[in-house]
């Protein structure tokens, strides 16, 4: 009998050599590509690795040249990593579960440029995040010079001026329709007719007592037509008046325009140290926006990584097949592993100033399985320009209803220089030179951020890159300035991840505010006085005007005043015309 079939042993070896030098020859090729769509189609940028290499022994993956570019920059890398190794379970592998024990990353750099462009043709949506920036480019800088009062008047609109026309046309069509009335009311001519009737009613001897009776007829005729058109010239001279008093107060109006205009330009234009109030807004607000902003599209981009969607039902996963096909139905296991898991990852991340290295634990998009939160840390490690840095926290996301994720970030002593604070052309700062420290602690639970973190400057230098070309005010702007040695910012977020409110604090905000109050005041009252005097030029004659046309409007007043008086003496007279009329004759 023979034991060994050789036949069969040869095709076994051959079969066994071709399966091995398949192995050697198109894995680590496969998996190179696998790697690539799988995290392009999750990053939604290129995911390009230079090599993969599968070991059997030990059981492990070694990926080198890993370049992932960043979806917002496709000429930038979001990070890139000259060498990764993980080292695989190999029991648990055969149960269909990926399971790295260790995994080390080396050389890790960040925002490293690209030769060519990392976006990829599918359209992509940016993560929308309602950034606070718009509230800062609301704000400006308030004004440290004194403005050529000719050129605001050049571009503003006096309402005074508009008011003075509007006023002149109203008082012309007065004048015209006055003159126009006086016109048709009995004026000294037609009352002088009534006098020459009275007088010759006085100076007539009336005969007989139908003479007497004929003449006192004819003094009874002449008061009535007499008392109507004294009736006539009263009602209008009642009426002027009216319209007059009217008028006035319409003046009156008129003249305080100019006052109002003045208020309202000095407001808009004049020198105030109530914009110095909001300096640590103007100072860092942007900033602080944009940083929040990064952070935020990055968090939500790690939304897909940190839990795998899932439909659930009274608490538990909800399994829907494809139609078609089978069902892979999750029975409980007496130790649970999720599908895929990191149990801890080594980094270390090459920054300008050093090295930071760190250990992230329990990366898994199924921590509700594993039933462990993904935590992290990461320190520097002998870097320049910062005695130390220190970042850690949590992404619990193992009961998915009730996530909370958290950053704990402590920074001391870093160096800053060269940071521009303002690059407004009225007043550029400069902050040269300063030693920060920074605590900072970030919440997130569900959709709902909050933040809150001190940065304390230590010796402090500020200054402006133009300091020969400054106005007085800015010269003891910048002289206070240059006296702060140190000071502190304090900045609170609150609301969501997708609106959330931004507040910023610091006693720069007073002590700047303080130190151009005095001269503040002084040049807003040069301002005052030379606004005032141009107003008062532009509009000292079309006021005169005004006061000329009101007074013609007086004139007819007058005349009417003269009429009216001059009518009531008639009426006197007719009465003791009319009386001597009815004596009998002895």
């Amino acid at each position: 009998m023979k034991w060994i079939r050789w036949q069969g042993l040869i095709t076994f070896v051959v079969l066994l050599l071709f399966v091995i030098v398949a192995w050697f020859l198109f894995v680590d090729v496969a998996v190179k590509k696998i790697i690539e769509s799988k995290g392009t189609k999750l990053v939604k940028a290129k995911v390009e690795l230079a090599d993969a290499d599968l070991s059997i022994f030990p059981l492990g993956l070694f990926l080198t040249g890993l370049e992932v570019a960043n979806p917002d920059a496709p000429m930038t890398n979001a990070f890139q990593v000259d060498r990764v190794a993980l080292s695989l379970e190999g029991a648990k592998l055969l149960r269909r579960k990926v399971i790295f024990k260790e995994m080390t990353l080396e050389g890790v750099k960040l925002n490293t440029p690209r030769k060519t462009s990392g976006a990829i043709s599918e359209k992509r949506s940016r993560i929308p995040v309602v950034s606070k920036e718009s509230s800062e480019e609301k704000m400006k800088w308030p004004s440290f010079k004194i403005p050529d009062v000719k050129e605001i008047l050049q571009k503003e609109k006096l309402q005074s001026l508009e008011l003075i026309a509007s006023f002149r046309g109203d008082l012309q069509k007065e004048k015209e329709k006055w003159q126009s009335r006086l016109a048709q009311l009995p004026d000294k001519n037609k009352l002088g007719e009534y006098q020459k009737k009275i007088n010759r009613l006085k100076s007539g001897k009336q005969r007989g007592l139908e003479g007497i009776l004929g003449g006192a007829r004819e003094v009874l005729t002449l008061q009535k037509e007499l008392s109507r058109d004294l009736d006539l010239i009263k009602t209008a001279q009642k009426e002027l008046g009216q319209n007059m008093t009217s008028l006035r107060k319409r003046m009156a109006e008129v003249k305080k325009a100019p006052q109002e205009d003045l208020r309202r330009l000095k407001e808009k234009y004049s020198p105030s140290p109530e914009g110095m109030a909001n300096a640590s807004r103007l100072f860092f607000g942007k900033k602080v926006g944009n940083w929040t902003e990064t952070f935020l599209n990055w968090y939500k981009k790690l939304g897909p990584i940190l839990e795998r969607v899932k439909e659930r039902k009274h608490g538990r996963e909800v399994v829907k097949p494809t139609r078609g096909k089978g069902v892979d139905v999750r029975f409980k296991e007496q130790e649970a592993y999720p599908d895929f898991l990191i149990q801890i990852a080594h980094v270390a991340i090459e920054i300008p100033a050093g090295l930071v290295k760190g250990q992230v634990r329990n990366i898994t998009p199924d921590q509700d399985i594993l039933g462990a939160p993904l935590m992290y840390e990461v320190a520097g490690v002998n870097l320049t320009g910062i005695a130390s840095l220190k970042i850690d926290g949590s992404l619990n996301h193992v009961d998915p209803f009730s996530a909370k994720d958290t950053a704990n970030i402590l920074i001391r002593g870093y160096d800053v220089s060269d940071m521009d604070l303002s690059s407004d052309a009225e007043l550029p700062i400069v902050l040269k030179r300063a030693t920060a420290d920074l605590e900072a602690r970030v919440t997130i639970a569900g959709e709902t951020l909050k933040a809150n973190s001190l940065i304390v400057l230590k010796s402090v230098n500020m200054g402006t890159p133009n300091e020969e070309d400054t106005n007085s005010l800015m010269k003891a702007l910048f002289s206070v300035i240059s006296d702060i040695k140190a000071f502190d910012l304090k900045s609170e977020i609150s609301g969501t991840i997708q609106d959330y409110d931004l507040k910023l604090s610091s006693n720069l905000d007073n002590v700047l505010k303080d130190a151009v109050k005095k001269q503040v005041k002084a040049q807003a009252v040069q301002f005052e006085k030379r606004l005032l005097l141009v107003i008062q030029e532009k509009v000292g004659g079309s006021m005169a005007d005004l006061e000329t046309t009101i007074g013609g409007l007086g004139s007819i007043g007058s005349e009417l005043m003269a009429r009216s008086h001059f009518g009531d003496e008639l009426f006197k007279r007719s009465r003791k015309s009319g009386s001597g009329a009815m004596k009998l004759p002895l």
